[in-house]
C-alpha cells in the first residue's frame, strides 16, 4: 500500500475518536446505544461491500446516485485482505462496544489508543521503519508504545506502561481476529486484571 493511501486510510480511521468524545460528553448509556445503531448499519451494508454482483445491482437500481465514487473510496482505503472478509470498521465498533460495556473505567483511554496509536504505528513504520519485525517495524512498535503510554497516562489510567506494551505487542503480532478488535480487548482485560490483582 502506498504511503498516500495509508495516510488517507488513517485520516478516516481518526473518525473513531467520535466514540470516546461521545462517551465523555454524553455518557456511557448514550454511547452504547449509538454504537449498537452504528454496528447494525455496518452489518446491514457489509454484504454490499463484499458482493460485487450485489453492488452492481444496487448501482443500477440507484443510478441517480453516484455510488461509483463511494465504491472507489472504499476500495482505495481497504487493505487487500479486507476486500474478501469482514471489514476492520466492524471489528473496531464491536470491540469498542465490549470495552465500554465491560470495562468502562478504561474505555475512553483504550479506544483513543486504538485510534491514535494504531495510526501512528502504521505511519511511522512506513515512513521511518528500518528494523523489521515480521511485517511491522521496531519504529512503529515504539511509536505505538510511547503514544499509548501518554494517552493512558493523560486519562489517569493506572499501569499505563503495561497497557501500552500489551496493546503494542498485540498490534505488532496482529493477534486474530483483527488488530482493531484485539488491541482494545487485550489492553482492557490486562488493565482490569492488574488493577484487580493489586487490591
Amino acid at each position: 500500500m502506498y504511503p498516500k493511501t495509508e495516510l488517507k486510510r488513517k485520516l478516516i480511521h481518526l473518525i473513531g475518536l467520535v466514540i470516546p468524545s461521545i462517551y465523555i460528553y454524553l455518557g456511557r448509556d448514550f454511547t452504547i446505544s449509538f454504537l449498537i445503531v452504528v454496528l447494525s448499519i455496518f452489518i446491514a451494508l457489509e454484504p454490499i461491500r463484499l458482493d460485487k454482483k450485489l453492488r452492481d445491482d444496487l448501482k443500477q437500481t440507484l443510478s441517480y446516485i453516484r455510488l461509483e465514487d463511494v465504491e472507489k473510496i472504499v476500495d482505495e482505503i481497504a487493505r487487500g485482505h479486507e476486500k474478501k472478509r469482514i471489514g476492520a470498521h466492524i471489528f473496531f465498533v464491536i470491540a469498542s462496544l465490549l470495552v465500554i460495556w465491560f470495562f468502562p473505567e478504561v474505555a475512553v483511554g483504550v479506544i483513543t489508543v486504538a485510534v491514535i496509536s494504531d495510526a501512528l504505528a502504521s505511519l511511522v513504520g512506513k515512513a521511518f521503519g528500518r528494523v523489521k519485525i515480521k511485517n511491522k517495524s521496531l519504529e512503529g512498535f515504539l511509536a505505538y508504545t510511547i503514544s499509548a503510554y501518554l494517552i493512558l497516562t493523560y486519562f489517569g489510567i493506572p499501569y499505563a506502561l503495561l497497557g501500552a506494551l500489551i496493546g503494542a505487542l498485540t498490534e505488532l503480532f496482529n493477534i486474530p481476529p483483527d488488530d482493531n478488535f484485539s488491541c482494545q480487548i487485550t489492553m482492557a482485560v490486562a488493565l482490569y486484571l492488574v488493577n484487580w490483582l493489586s487490591f
